[in-house]
């Protein structure tokens, strides 16, 4: 499906942020160890969580949805412990169910993920967090397989780089065992904490005694609760930086500040304008400067993965020369290639090219034999965007497609855009009513 887009107008008017698919994600799963009934609100009607759906009604599980954005969940009807293949090889958040289906039969059977892309996502930290809780892993060619005979326990898991589902895996994956499972470096975004906060309200005992570390005292039983899904904090960044890049006005309603502040941060150094009130942030921009930066993209607490893209694309408006080094992941650069084509100037180097020391989170890249990979993007600003035909591949920046050329002087196409609707609820529906120019031909 493509779209055109009428870009280069200012985008001004309000809207309200959905709830984030990320965190209700694991929320549904998570509620599949309660034979009650658990109520979440604020979910997004989008086709990632019917994905979720049809994931834990493939082993018993019910979901009904009580509204537009009200879900209702009871794990009592779950009959198996084996996840079908057919579901549990389309979508690598079935691995999040070992914990729930250890919980209820003592063991489980995974399907191993087969992306339709290819591409092999690993999920050695899973197993290592599994083998170190004392469950027995093994597998075949198709499945993971894994049991607890009696002797799995609380125990200390030390992760070597902060991960957000390896910290969502071990919290599900102990919150039941007997003793004390205390989790060092885990990761300090704030969907953990919705888990966190929800497990709780279930009837888990889960602390977090300082940044980075999260300790659990298993238990057994589970109640039904009710819990808000928190906001989507790439949807409220995205459309902050329409509002910067457009020179526009926007006020976005269902914001927690907690939720970005890091992003906030980076507003205010560039010179943006912004003001928060209540539950809502105002971003706007007249003709002022941008004010070049050197940012590091890292693990939350600091600069995430997700706000990347939307960081790059403001900076190639900012008065200079700017870099950004992403410290995360190695191939998250792909989009700049479309940017540069509309217009923009940015090169694709090595950090040691511009004086950075190399750092790459993900530990399933090996800088010794792979080298040293391209992790920054050097900036050159301002640059006028012109419209051009983009196509979106990947989810990880699709956005910023769709946000340039509203930036851009004139008509874009953009192919594609159902690829944003998976995971942002009425995405193009929100910007219709912010006043962009997008239609079907």
């Amino acid at each position: 499906m493509s779209v055109f887009i009428e870009g280069g107008i200012p985008i001004m008017g309000t809207v309200s942020v959905s709830g984030s698919a990320n965190s209700a994600s694991k929320l549904i799963i998570a509620s599949m160890f309660s034979n009650e009934d658990v109520v979440l609100s604020n979910v997004p009607r989008v086709q990632s969580i019917e994905d979720d759906i049809e994931i834990i009604e493939s082993i018993g599980g019910t979901a009904e949805w009580l509204g537009s954005n009200t879900l209702s969940l009871n794990g009592s009807q779950i009959n198996t412990y084996e996840i079908p293949s057919e579901v549990g090889r389309k979508y690598r958040t079935c691995a999040l169910l070992a914990g729930p289906l250890l919980f209820r039969f003592g063991k489980a059977v995974i399907p191993k993920y087969q992306p339709i892309d290819g591409i092999q996502r690993p999920i050695n930290r899973f197993i290592d967090t599994w083998k170190t809780l004392g469950l027995n892993v093994s597998e075949d060619e198709k499945n993971i397989l894994l049991s607890n005979d009696g002797s799995a326990g609380g125990a200390n898991i030390n992760f070597k780089t902060s991960s957000h589902t390896a910290t969502d895996n071990a919290i599900l994956s102990s919150v039941f065992l007997t003793g004390e499972t205390d989790i060092s470096n885990s990761s300090q975004d704030y969907e953990v904490d919705d888990l966190v906060n929800f497990l709780n309200s279930m009837g888990a005992n889960i602390n977090k005694p300082e940044a980075g570390k999260i300790s659990i005292e298993g238990k057994g039983i589970f109640k039904g609760t009710s819990f808000e899904v928190c906001s989507d904090k790439l949807e409220i960044a995205a459309f902050s930086t329409l509002a910067v890049v457009t020179k526009g006005n926007i006020s976005i309603k269902n914001v927690k500040r907690d939720l970005v502040l890091q992003f906030v941060n980076f507003l205010n150094k560039i010179g943006a304008r912004f003001e928060f009130s209540e539950n809502e942030l105002r971003v706007w921009r007249h003709e002022e400067s941008l004010i070049p930066q050197k940012l590091e993209i890292s693990p939350s607490p600091g600069f995430i993965t997700d706000w990347q893209p939307l960081a790059v694309l403001i900076l190639t408006q900012a008065d200079g020369e700017s870099i950004v080094h992403d410290t995360v992941y190695v191939d998250r650069f792909g989009y700049c290639m479309d940017l540069n084509r509309m217009g923009a100037k940015i090169d694709i180097v090595k950090p040691s090219e511009v004086g950075l020391i190399p750092i790459v989170s993900d530990d399933s890249y090996d800088m010794e034999k792979e080298g040293e990979p391209a992790t920054v993007a050097k900036i050159f600003g301002p640059t006028k965007l012109k419209g051009e035909r983009l196509a979106i591949e990947n989810f990880n920046y699709g956005s910023v497609l769709v946000l340039a050329a509203l930036c851009a002087e004139g008509k874009s196409e953009i192919i594609g855009i159902e690829i944003l609707s998976k995971y942002f609820e009425d995405f193009v529906l929100k910007l219709k009513l912010l006043g962009a120019k997008i239609w079907e031909q």
